[in-house]
């Protein structure tokens, strides 16, 4: 699962202990060690205080814990990732500190996975929906949606598909120009491409603008557009002819906030898979067979 490259961007920069932390978090948390994650935070705190990368540290312990299975943990850690950001708020907003807008993102998140995991999914989707207009930013919005889709996409139809499509089983491959993870998953897709486009099966590749394109600071639309077909031509070759329109709108609404996001949908229009991460060949493959 990739980060957005604004994020990353601002880790290399940042000074090493500050950089360090996340990073290291993670690390720790997905090899199920959640008590040195959590040992790596407090020393970061002791160091330096409450601030955004704090708020975004503890909400990563947040979300570890919930994978863990640790659900009273994970509502501890969210309620103090909520009282860091209530503070950070006041004088900080969300699209000028990408730390600060990764911790209410996480926190909105866990909450409605709290709720879904302690047997209130409705109650989660009420949650989401109230939140959704709150927030301007793209990413905090995404991740909204993510978790919405997480709760109710699979068995309605599919949003923001062209109705020429109705009538064949559709593959949306959606990804970034600047995703580890994309590149890594882009050969599956290219196979499946193969073996089931005589069958009916029709990959489409979604993408967008990030604002992102190396060796310039503030790329145009048109400059970077030339870097998403470089990096198209370059390492995705194996899926020449594949649709892959720059498409905001259908990122936001599958909530493409980590990449690559997956989506199954079948001859009549209607998402039969949701999975915002990276899939095997195996598993893709008998999800696709259903369809066919």
């Amino acid at each position: 699962m990739c980060c957005k490259p604004r994020y990353l961007s601002l880790l290399l920069i940042l000074a090493p202990a500050c950089a360090a932390v996340i990073s290291d978090v993670r690390f720790k948390l997905s090899a199920g060690d959640l008590s040195s994650a959590e040992a790596l935070v407090e020393d970061y705190h002791r160091a330096n205080g409450d601030n955004s990368e704090y708020a975004a540290a503890v909400s990563w312990l947040a979300r570890g814990a919930l994978t863990l299975g640790q659900t009273d943990t994970a509502a501890r850690y969210l309620a103090e990732t909520k009282t860091l950001v209530d503070g950070l708020l006041k004088t900080k907003h969300p699209e000028d500190d990408d730390f600060l807008e990764a911790a209410i993102g996480a926190s909105i998140e866990v909450e409605a996975r709290i709720m879904a995991a302690r047997g209130n999914r409705d109650r989660a989707v009420a949650f989401l929906e109230s939140e959704l207009p709150h927030w301007k930013t793209w990413w905090i919005a995404a991740r909204i949606h993510k978790n919405l889709n997480l709760l109710t996409l699979e068995g309605q139809p599919a949003p923001e598909l062209d109705a020429s499509y109705r009538g064949s089983p559709v593959l949306l491959f959606l990804w970034a120009h600047w995703c580890g993870d994309c590149k890594a998953q882009g050969p599956v897709i290219a196979r499946l491409k193969q073996k089931y486009e005589p069958r009916g099966l029709r990959v489409i590749a979604p993408t967008r603008r990030y604002g992102e394109a190396p060796k310039i600071e503030h790329p145009t639309a048109a400059e970077e557009d030339e870097e998403i077909e470089r990096v198209w031509k370059t390492s995705y070759a194996a899926l020449d002819g594949a649709p892959h329109p720059a498409a905001e709108t259908m990122m936001l609404r599958y909530g493409v906030s980590s990449t690559p996001t997956l989506v199954l949908i079948d001859r009549l229009g209607i998402v039969r898979m949701y999975r915002p991460t990276r899939m095997t060949e195996a598993e893709l493959q008998q999800r696709i067979e259903a369809l066919l």
